[in-house]
């Protein structure tokens, strides 16, 4: 019996060491920025920090709010910023190389109205508002 608890806290020990993406428990976890519970599947994101802490949001636009928040450490090369490609809910990609979709037909927890692609091609041919837009990574941090 004592093999078989040993066993098991040394698995939960390792498993808890992970630099990887959690899932997110939708209608369970909540946003880290606005505490709200994280329901619907398009648009949940994470922050893993260089140290292997997970951060939930439950939209981008709060995923961004937080990092201009809390700049310290977001630029370490080896934090990881994941949104959930809105072709494939519930599935996280890098939001380094997604394409974020600004357009009121995508009405997102918060309001932002972002949402994330995998590929540009899916971005532009989800563009529904004359005033949407098609932004990186980069542009989205430094927008307003």
């Amino acid at each position: 019996m004592r093999k078989i608890v040993l066993f098991l806290a040394i698995g939960v020990i390792i498993a808890s060491c992970s630099n990887g993406p959690e899932p997110i428990n939708y209608g369970k976890d909540a946003c880290e920025h606005c505490k709200m519970t994280i329901m619907d599947t398009r648009f949940g994101t994470e922050i893993i920090t260089a140290k292997g802490r997970v951060f939930k949001f439950d939209a981008i636009e709060c995923m961004v709010g937080y990092i201009k928040e809390n700049p310290a450490g977001m630029d370490n090369p080896d934090a990881q910023f994941l949104t959930v490609n809105i072709a494939s809910p519930g599935n996280l990609i890098d939001a380094r190389t997604a394409f974020f979709l600004k357009d009121k037909a995508f009405r997102s927890p918060m309001g932002g109205n972002l949402s994330s692609f995998n590929l540009k091609q899916l971005a532009e041919n989800n563009l529904q508002s004359p005033d949407g837009e098609i932004l990186t990574w980069n542009e989205l941090l430094n927008s307003k």
